[in-house]
């Protein structure tokens, strides 16, 4: 059984640990007052964006985390929920924790009446796709980002 739900202050350290796990995983690193924004901006609400946690039942511990916002789109008039990170610790991975933190997101967007949800992935996270493929469709999009100054 897994419990999800919103982060809290408290969940502070626990949720810079997830957060950290599935920065290493993607390679990356983010300076501490990225990530501290990031986590008080998620709290505040004046800002459209929120986390949420897994909790095993097992060890009452966060095992799993979800971060996502919301956003006005120019191809619709609602809003739209972009799931900006999804993270599973390995060792609870095909136990259904990213299925429960996906749902939840879905269940947030229907309750702000904001049906439609969307992410990205990693090409070579093949894991994660076959998990996308069961909720959710393939966007046939290729995403770019802006060159780095010179």
């Amino acid at each position: 059984m897994i419990e999800i739900r919103d982060v809290t202050e408290t969940d502070y350290m626990e949720w810079l640990r997830l957060f950290d796990l599935y920065l290493q995983f993607y390679n990356s690193s983010l300076p501490e007052e990225v990530k501290k924004s990031t986590f008080y901006r998620s709290l505040d609400y004046n800002v459209p964006m929120w986390s949420a946690i897994a909790i095993s039942s097992e060890t009452g511990r966060p095992i799993g985390l979800v971060n996502y916002l919301r956003h006005v789109s120019t191809w619709s008039t609602q809003d739209k929920i972009y799931m900006n990170d999804l993270y599973v610790d390995e060792s609870q991975r095909l136990q259904g924790v990213g299925k429960a933190l996906i749902d939840y997101v879905y269940a947030k967007a229907d309750s702000m009446e904001t049906p439609e949800v969307y992410w990205c992935t990693s090409t070579s996270n093949h894991r994660a796709q076959l998990l996308y493929c069961k909720v959710g469709v393939f966007a046939d999009k290729v995403i770019y980002k802006r060159l780095p100054s010179s």
